[in-house]
């Protein structure tokens, strides 16, 4: 019998030589928090350049977004 992990095979080309499955789900879990936090420095970059109709324009108020977004960025690690 085969072993389905030995290079050359299929499953071979999902896990490189020396990476386990536990490194390959800590790689995706770090992914999607970084993604989680880039999403939220976005939200954040958007809304302070967002105009609200009800209200006079402030020129502060972009910087204070770029600041925050930049805090949750460095928050994360990114």
């Amino acid at each position: 019998m085969t072993d389905p992990t030995a290079a050359g095979t299929p499953a071979a080309a999902f896990r490189p030589p020396g990476r386990d499955l536990e490194s390959t789900v800590e790689r995706i879990e770090l992914l999607e928090a970084q993604v989680q936090a880039l999403g939220q420095a976005m939200r954040a970059l958007l809304q302070g350049l967002e105009d609200i109709p009800d209200r006079e324009p402030d020129p502060e108020r972009p910087g204070r977004a770029a600041r925050l977004a930049h805090e949750l960025l460095l928050a994360q690690g990114l």
